[in-house]
Formats: C-alpha cells, structure tokens, sequence
C-alpha cells in the first residue's frame, strides 16, 4: 500500500512538472528567473526530541505568470541545495551528535502576489516539493570536541532514504520587482528512515533573500 502512494505521489509530481514545462512555451514572456540564499532550520518529527540545527540553502528559481488566469497568479519552482538534520545531545561530558542531510530540492510551487505600492509587493505561494540527498555525515562531540564522523548514513538498515518529498509554503516581500524577503517551511510526507520501528521525517523553515532578473 505504501509502494503504491509513494508511486502515485511521484507520478502526480511529475505531471505537474509537466505541466509547467508546457505553461513555460506558451506563456514565455511571462517567465522571470533569479537566485536564492537563505538559512534552514531544521528540527525533524517523529520517533526523536531534536535540536535545531541551522544549514544553507542555496538555489536558483523561476517565477511563471498566468494571465489565463489573473496577472497575479504565478507558478514558482526551483533547484534548491537544502542543508537538513538536527542535533541530539545525550549522556554527560557535553556529548552530543549531530546529522547533516544535503538534498538537491525541486519545489513547485502556485503563488499571488499583491501589490501595495510601485515598488512594494506582497507575495505568498504554497505547494509541493521533491528532494534527493547527495550526501550527509553524522559528526560525534564529546566536551565540545568532535572524536567521530560517520559519512555512509544512507546504507544499512538503520540508514536513510536518499528520496524525500512534501509540501511547503514561502510569505514576503518584493521590492522593485527584484529583491525579495522571504520566510518559509517545508514539511516531509515521507518518512527517510530505513529501520520499521523508528520514524524520521524533515521539517525544515527558512529565511531568505533572492533576486529576480
């Protein structure tokens, strides 16, 4: 049951990538393209009480009008490197250990903006995401000094799952049609943990500024 959800949640976000493919030649004029950077911070759910843990995120995006529509609806969508993970103090001594999870993060996202002034617009946009992780470590501290790193955390039983995918939603400000101010989250739908009996699932929210061409 589980396989069939998963194929059907990746079939569905594969259409809709279509989809915008094919809004893209039709509505070419109305495409905009930039960059982004930002802070995550990550603080997983499920079967574990973590810290938070702050990483980058770095990407480029694209914002599509529909005039079909309205001129203040667009499709946003991105290639994003997202730092996630967390960090879980135990024991005594100040031993913690932290795990640092890098995804390459394609969201699609449907947004609206309002504009207040010239140069002032209000812009929210909310939808799904896919993400694969090219790689991640897990670092063990023991008095604030780093005794062990572990780089394969992707095999194994107890490992992760390279493949996440979720929902997640951006609120901001534009300025001049080009900078943007932004906070965001983004919420798992899938848990990464290998192991039957422990549940794992990203949750991360974001500060950023991008800049659109």
């Amino acid at each position: 049951m589980k396989t069939k959800t998963l194929f059907m949640m990746r079939k569905l976000f594969a259409t809709i990538c279509l989809l915008c493919m094919i809004s893209s030649l039709s509505y070419a004029q109305n495409f905009r393209y930039g960059f982004t950077g930002g802070v995550n911070l990550s603080k997983p759910m499920g079967d574990i009480e973590p810290q938070c843990q702050a990483g980058l995120l770095l990407g480029a995006k694209g914002e599509l009008g529909i005039p079909s529509v309205t001129k203040d609806f667009y499709t946003e969508f991105g290639l994003h490197l997202s730092a996630k993970g967390y960090k879980y103090e135990y024991g005594t001594n100040g031993r913690y250990f932290t795990e640092n999870l890098n995804y390459l993060v394609v969201p699609i996202h449907i947004g609206y903006k309002i504009e207040c002034s010239k140069s002032v617009s209000l812009f929210a946009n909310v939808g799904p995401y896919a993400g694969v992780a090219l790689w991640g470590k897990e670092k063990s501290y023991r008095d604030g000094k780093k005794f062990h790193t572990e780089s394969d955390i992707f095999s194994g039983e107890y490992g992760y799952k390279r493949f996440d995918w979720g929902c997640g939603f951006n609120v901001g400000v534009e300025y001049a049609k080009h900078f943007q101010l932004s906070f965001g989250a983004d919420w798992s739908l899938m848990n990464v943990s290998k192991a039957n009996d422990y549940t794992y699932k990203n949750r991360s929210f974001t500060f950023s500024l991008g800049y659109i061409l």
